[in-house]
């Protein structure tokens, strides 16, 4: 194992233990544990239904997120994606393809000596390329030392050949990807995934650049499966009020 993990009641694991900066504490609060508000779990719920529909629709186990710009969400919304599919016992494994500004290891405060650079390669095998359970059912591949040809090592034949490989160990696949604005890497899976995750971020991501990442999406030929809006402000949680009108509804009941 890369790093240890720390179970809780019904098989939630905790990140909040994880040592490093204050900013790194204060990323890692974004990422999906015991603490995380019921309305953000039930909303990457419902994404993963809809992203699972999709990769059986294929018959591909993967899909590849990216954004247009930087810090718009996308590293954290492929790792909580990746955690939450693993939360139905799937086994999960979450790749940090963005082979120019990698972030994936910081984020699990995971070692980056071997990762997916070194699998392409041949500097690694496999194996030693992969930290396994991470937490339960969800392994991670980090980006391995930054090489100075990124877009031909992701776009070359070995890269389809590792995922098609990876296909036969893990249920779900999630490949984080640079923003379309550094490079077009995102669109090179097309063929062998299921299709791509734009993330956009709420008072950030400008209308021009949805028509840009959607252009650069288009001219790829590249299945855009949907996109996931971050950072959204003014959100209702709507079964928080559903569950207080069963509790009141309930109380009613009691008293009768």
């Amino acid at each position: 194992m890369c790093i240890s993990q720390k179970k809780y009641k019904k098989g939630v694991t905790a990140l909040s233990y994880y040592y490093g900066t204050e900013a790194d504490i204060v990323t890692r609060q974004f990422i999906l544990n015991e603490n995380t508000p019921l309305i953000i779990s039930d909303a990457y719920k419902k994404i993963r239904t809809n992203i699972l529909s999709v990769m059986t629709e294929k018959g591909f186990p993967c899909i590849a997120v990216t954004s247009q710009r930087k810090n718009e969400g996308k590293t954290t919304t492929s790792s909580n994606l990746a955690i939450t599919m693993s939360m139905l016992g799937k086994r999960v494994l979450l790749i940090d393809a963005d082979l120019r500004r990698p972030s994936v290891h910081n984020l699990f405060r995971l070692k980056n000596h071997f990762g997916l650079s070194t699998a392409l390669t041949g500097t690694s095998d496999i194996y030693s390329a992969i930290c396994p359970e991470v937490f339960r059912d969800f392994h991670v591949m980090p980006s391995g030392p930054v090489p100075d040809n990124p877009a031909d090592i992701l776009g070359g034949a070995n890269m389809e050949r590792l995922i098609r490989l990876l296909y036969k160990y893990y249920d779900c696949i999630v490949i984080d990807t640079p923003p379309l604005c550094v490079a077009n890497d995102a669109l090179l899976f097309n063929g062998y995934t299921a299709g791509l995750v734009l993330v956009i971020r709420e008072n950030k991501t400008t209308h021009t650049d949805v028509k840009n990442a959607l252009m650069s999406i288009s001219l790829g030929k590249t299945n855009l499966i949907g996109a996931i809006k971050t950072h959204c402000t003014g959100l209702k949680d709507e079964a928080a009020d559903y569950r207080t009108v069963l509790n009141t509804e309930e109380d009613e009941d009691d008293e009768e």
